[in-house]
């Protein structure tokens, strides 16, 4: 690993071009990200305790996987196809398009899938819970869907400070849906409602941007597009819904043998390792458009030298962040002031130091999608097929 002077330098060098300021906007949006994330979890670990923040976030793990679906891998094609043609309006008028219907169609199904599945989630989490919270975040899915694919039409276009204002949006609204679910005497198993109100109101804006970059409704080649959005879409899904079932797993297995009280524990942890992730997510939604650009254009040589430079500077960046998390946790735990919760630590420390092992290669991770080929990013995602179904829990563990 290159020495972090070194790595610190580099990144003081390049902050000069384009990639870098969006960068840095998108930077400041996981600022925003982590201060709304810090306080949904203490609000909630504080306001209702350990117990209704395992349900919430079994709700979320659920939520995620479902909405991985739900999109299909089409807001991926979307992102390769309109970086490939971003000086063609009429092109990029196609794609769009062509997403609209699938997207619309494909959301429906998985949001009413999501519904009628929260009795079967609830039933084997033995948490009811779960059912409640499902109930109320399931509009959330559909406009999360529709987001999705928005936020990659903004991505591609490269319009990196409004992709960063957009997931600020998103993070604020879901702290006011809290408020909303509070200041409405809701129950502490429906504080999922917050997923519906901030993929609502968020839509409103996003619709507004998509429709301005576009040219005008089904112009000629939206039909291909359509079935283009499929084809990648059907190869790609596989691989997103596996990383976020691999992200997500935890949560449902401690879930699954342990009780409420355990996950909410667990789940602070998780939360606020997810919340470091994020920067990793910056970066890999910056290089993106760039790594699809460079392989359209058949620039390889560039390519590896863009991938080397990031590798170094992505390794020292997150070898500080994850020093300072670490040290820096045990602060958090106390703001939350609930004995409980300072089991939390070492899980915490665990995940962290995973990540920035991984971390120089992440940004890269879609490398493939953006070079059209789909089904062999699938074929490199974790293969779980291999695990068995796990036995039945009864009763419910207590946490050691």
């Amino acid at each position: 690993m290159p020495k972090l002077g070194d790595a610190l330098q580099t990144l003081r060098l390049v902050l000069r071009g384009k990639f870098q300021r969006d960068a840095a906007w998108n930077f400041a949006s996981v600022a925003v990200l982590g201060i709304c994330g810090f306080t949904l979890q203490i609000v909630i670990g504080r306001e209702y305790r350990s117990a209704p923040l395992g349900v919430f976030n079994q709700v979320m793990a659920a939520y995620i996987v479902f909405g991985q679906a739900a999109v299909g891998g089409i807001n991926l094609s979307t992102l390769r196809g309109i970086s490939e043609s971003r000086g063609d309006r009429g092109r990029v008028t196609a794609i769009i398009w062509g997403a609209a219907l699938p997207t619309v169609a494909l959301a429906a199904a998985c949001t009413t899938l999501f519904w009628f599945s929260r009795g079967f989630f609830a039933e084997h989490l033995e948490s009811p819970g779960v059912a409640a919270g499902m109930e109320v975040a399931a509009p959330g899915l559909f406009f999360f869907a529709l987001n999705k694919v928005s936020m990659s039409i903004v991505n591609a276009a490269q319009r990196m400070r409004a992709f960063a204002i957009y997931s600020s949006l998103r993070y604020v609204l879901m702290v006011g849906g809290l408020l909303v679910v509070m200041a409405t005497g809701m129950s502490s198993d429906r504080i999922a409602f917050l997923f519906t109100f901030a993929e609502g109101l968020l839509f409103v804006p996003l619709a507004v941007e998509v429709w301005l970059q576009t040219s005008r409704p089904f112009p000629p080649g939206w039909l291909v597009w359509t079935r283009e959005h499929l084809r990648y879409g059907i190869k790609s899904v596989a691989s997103g819904m596996l990383l976020e079932l691999n992200s997500r797993v935890d949560v449902l297995v401690i879930g699954w043998f342990m009780d409420d009280g355990a996950v909410g524990v667990y789940s602070i942890a998780a939360m606020v390792a997810e919340g470091l992730f994020q920067l990793l997510v910056v970066l890999q939604n910056n290089y993106n458009p760039l790594i699809a650009q460079h392989v359209a254009e058949n620039r390889l040589s560039e390519l590896e030298a863009m991938v080397r430079r990031g590798k170094r500077v992505t390794y020292g960046l997150m070898a500080l962040v994850g020093a300072l998390a670490i040290a820096g946790f045990p602060l958090f735990l106390l703001a939350l002031d609930k004995p409980e919760f300072r089991a939390a630590w070492l899980p915490f420390a665990c995940l962290v130091a995973g990540m920035v092992a991984a971390s120089g290669y992440m940004p890269f991770a879609q490398t493939l999608l953006m070079a059209n080929r789909p089904g062999w990013h699938t074929l490199t995602m974790p293969d779980t097929s291999h695990r068995g179904a796990e036995p039945r829990k009864s009763p419910k563990l207590a946490p050691k």
